[in-house]
């Protein structure tokens, strides 16, 4: 088409004259109107680009004059202006999804949180979370860390994304492993606890070995034990918290872990007759590693402070104890951990029982045998 103003030919259907700037769609007879916008530049690629300030957009085309031509319509009013939503880096996501509900997270797992900010996908921190490959995020991280230590760091991307209402990318993480779980059998927990008399750990290895959890046993005070009734009034938990300072909580991990635990020891009211304030002051890697280095010295598993809790399951289930007894002394809210052991056990004791009607069948004594294997389960 030909510009009715200076004569130029330009593109059919424009809105405006790319050369005098006039206004060729509804232009009243008579009235000249011009928009003027800032002369475009061009870019290494060839493309012509303009900045409108004003408007807050860019405007990028193949020529100069169609570059003109979309500016001067923008500017005009004629093409809607779709900004670009503003740049959020994954960092400054998640610091404010941990701000913003800090006083909602418990100490430890706040604590967690601030600890995988700073170690965990580093390299997209300060990337715009519009633009981040996710999935090459997650395989990144897994060919440096386990894929319960990914997992665990994707869960707080994926809540910061979440409060930040940014639509959840699909990704798959890593396959965890199942671990095994570590504990002492009865014989095991005999050696140990001949083993741990005298330690400056020993209050906090028995109160393990009563189906304890870490923070809970550095929580305890003496006066939550009833001496009379030989009780322990388990009530609250003491936890590293933001900084790595130790934190109290006037409550346990769990509805099922406020309870009262019956000390079976009588070592253990040994140890606290005439004690007051916190039974156990170490630091908890102190106690996870003093745990450790003497059942290592034992040829015993190294089962750590929650080994300990779960070799309280093991002994319970040689003595004959019902699940959910034990899970209710333990504190535990899901029977998965306990039926767990107790199955393990219990397929041990399968083995022998094999064994015996296998003899039933060769003819051999199996009273005898019996006998043997009730000795070996004792």
């Amino acid at each position: 088409m030909i510009c009715r103003y200076c004569d130029k030919k330009i593109a059919d259907g424009s809105i405006f004259c790319s050369f005098c700037g006039e206004r060729l769609a509804r232009k009243k007879k008579g009235k000249k109107e011009t928009v003027k916008v800032p002369e475009p530049r061009q870019l290494p690629s060839g493309s012509w680009t303009v900045q409108l300030r004003k408007e807050g957009v860019s405007i990028t085309e193949p020529t100069r004059e169609a570059c003109l031509e979309r500016a001067r319509a923008t500017r005009a009013g004629y093409v809607k202006i779709e900004k670009a939503p503003p740049k959020r880096s994954l960092g400054e996501t998640i610091d404010k999804y941990i701000e913003d509900n800090k006083n909602l997270i418990s100490p430890s797992t706040l604590n967690g949180y601030q600890s995988y900010r700073k170690t965990r996908f580093k390299a997209y921190m300060s990337e715009d979370i519009s633009s981040i490959n996710w999935q090459q995020m997650i395989n990144s991280e897994a060919e440096r860390y386990a894929p319960k230590t990914v997992g665990n760091a994707w869960d707080l991307v994926r809540l910061s994304l979440d409060y930040a209402k940014f639509q959840r990318p699909e990704i798959k993480l890593p396959k965890k492993r199942k671990a095994k779980r570590k504990w002492l059998d009865y014989e095991q927990i005999q050696t140990f606890c001949e083993a741990v008399k005298g330690k400056p750990y020993e209050v906090g290895a028995l109160l393990a070995l009563h189906g304890l959890r870490r923070s809970e046993i550095l929580f305890l005070s003496a006066e939550d034990i009833d001496a009379e009734k030989e009780i322990i009034d388990v009530h609250g938990a003491r936890v590293v918290g933001e900084g790595g300072k130790m934190v109290d909580k006037d409550y346990n991990k769990t509805l099922e872990s406020t309870r009262t635990v019956h000390v079976v020891m009588p070592r253990l009211m040994e140890l606290v007759k005439g004690k007051q304030g916190r039974l156990v002051t170490t630091n908890p890697t102190t106690l996870y590693g003093s745990i450790n280095h003497l059942c290592k010295s034992l040829g015993l598993p190294e089962v750590g402070v929650h080994g300990m809790r779960h070799s309280f399951a093991s002994l319970a289930y040689h003595l004959k104890w019902s699940e959910m007894t034990t899970m209710q002394e333990g504190g535990w809210d899901d029977p998965t951990i306990v039926h767990e052991i107790y199955t393990h056990l219990a397929a041990q004791d399968a083995n022998a029982d094999i064994e015996t009607m296998k003899a039933f069948y060769n003819g051999q004594n199996t009273n005898k045998i019996t006998n043997e294997n009730e000795k070996v389960q004792e």
